[in-house]
């Protein structure tokens, strides 16, 4: 197998990852937009839609995904959408 032979495989190997990982994310993305007014889930709705533990979500804060709170005094946590599933397709 010559050199031009090999790159060729190996960039239809990382353009097959890349869509089908652009695929994963536009899914999620879908899933979880459905039925949706607002662009934010709930830090309860995160964990039970996706089906991980609080300190799994910590974990992802701690790695950069980003928190949104009320500016009122409260314990509720939110989270974009669309960070949520960007966090998924850069975590994995």
């Amino acid at each position: 197998m010559n050199e031009d032979t090999l790159t060729t495989l190996v960039a239809r190997g990382l353009v097959d990852s890349v869509i089908q990982d652009f695929n994963q994310y536009a899914n999620k993305l879908l899933e979880l937009k459905k039925e949706r007014k607002l662009p934010y889930i709930s830090r309860q709705d995160v964990m039970k839609e996706m089906d991980i533990s609080d300190g799994t979500l910590d974990n992802w804060e701690k790695h950069g995904l980003n928190r949104y709170k009320p500016r009122y005094k409260t314990t509720l946590i939110y989270y974009l959408i669309d960070d949520i599933c960007k966090f998924i397709i850069i975590d994995t």
